[in-house]
């Protein structure tokens, strides 16, 4: 009994020792599992949230792969819902091999009607100089123009990357992403608190950023105007101390009513170097603020922990509120907040 029991462990040690040579010989390729199963991982970490935030924010991917000539060998789509869990893999069934993956991601928006960049112009790409990214644009000739919230917009591109000859499933990425769509809030207020009619004034940003290519860079120089997707009157009442009330040994406090229209506007990619005018006209026609708007923004990044290049910053901020004072239909420049931070207006402002 005891040598019969001793060839079966051998037998057993023989087949386990076939099995995992199978997936190493030719001579076995009819045993066992001997596929790779490959698995790209998306990150977006490029944010002022400290974090991964791929999963609550990402509802659609597309993920273009091209071999090392330049040739796609194949697009994935997939829809998913936003969820806190950032572990999230599309899987490639390629060959071994080295690759370029490039990835254009969406996230929902909760405007009704809201536009979209178009990628690759909507087409089969022949190569990857082909997937960039545009945005369809309103009006004719000088007058283009978009005044729709645009669906949030993500880029990612990982060139050279290994998978590798070997079997089971294999993690490769992630591919990192950039958010190229920014929302932007501007407020106005009257100084003494006085209401702002709806249409006192408009609101515009003067722009060249429609478009962009694979690597994520802005090609476009026809000039446009993003218009708010909204335009609400605003009103807050806060309590302040009262500085007339001398005799009573608490200052008293007196309610104060600020009143103000607020425009809200989503932009495509901000660069630093190009200079995009934030434009405010008064029911007349006149420019009340003109100002450029990438240097307003950067004037608050030494607020923000990190060590951030202009560029860094842009690309890592994605919500911005800028607050302007009117004093007798002027802005007044001594009251400018700027995501709550107040700041000194430089001295070169355009009118």
């Amino acid at each position: 009994m005891a040598m019969l029991e001793l060839r079966r462990i051998c037998i057993l040690l023989a087949m386990i020792a076939l099995s995992a040579m199978s997936c190493d010989s030719a001579i076995y390729d009819d045993e066992g599992d001997c596929t790779v199963h490959y698995r790209v991982g998306f990150r977006y970490t490029k944010n002022m949230l400290g974090g991964d935030a791929f999963g609550p924010q990402v509802t659609r991917v597309h993920l273009y792969v091209f071999d090392e000539q330049g040739r796609p060998v194949i697009h994935r789509s997939v829809d998913r819902q936003p969820v806190e869990d950032n572990r999230f893999f599309i899987e490639l069934d390629v060959q071994p091999g080295r690759y370029d993956l490039l990835a254009w991601c969406e996230g929902e928006s909760s405007i009704s009607g809201a536009t979209s960049f178009i990628i690759g112009g909507g087409k089969t790409p022949a190569a990857i100089g082909d997937l960039g990214a545009v945005l369809p644009l309103q009006g004719d000739g000088p007058q283009l123009y978009s005044d729709r919230d645009i669906t949030r917009l993500y880029h990612g591109i990982a060139a050279d990357v290994d998978f590798p000859d070997t079997y089971g499933t294999v993690d490769v990425g992630p591919v990192y992403l950039t958010r190229d769509t920014k929302h932007l809030s501007v407020l106005l207020q009257n100084m003494d608190g006085s209401p702002i009619g709806r249409d006192e004034f408009t609101f515009a940003i003067e722009a060249a950023n429609s478009e962009m290519d694979y690597r994520n860079n802005v090609i476009s120089q026809t000039p446009f105007s993003y218009r708010p997707w909204s335009t609400e009157l605003t009103s807050a009442t806060f309590d302040q101390n009262d500085p007339e009330a001398r005799s009573a040994a608490t200052p008293a406090r007196v309610q104060t009513e600020a009143n103000g229209l607020l425009a809200e506007l989503t932009t495509g990619r901000l660069i630093a170097g190009r200079t995009p005018k934030l434009v405010v006209r008064n029911s007349k026609g006149e420019d009340v603020i003109r100002i450029d708007l990438i240097k307003y923004l950067l004037m608050v990044k030494g607020k923000y922990e990190g060590d951030n290049s202009d560029q860094n910053y842009l690309d890592r901020y994605d919500d911005y509120t800028m607050m302007f004072f009117i004093e007798n239909g002027t802005w007044a420049r001594a009251k400018v907040y700027i995501n709550n931070w107040r700041i000194v207006p430089p001295q070169d402002v355009e009118f």
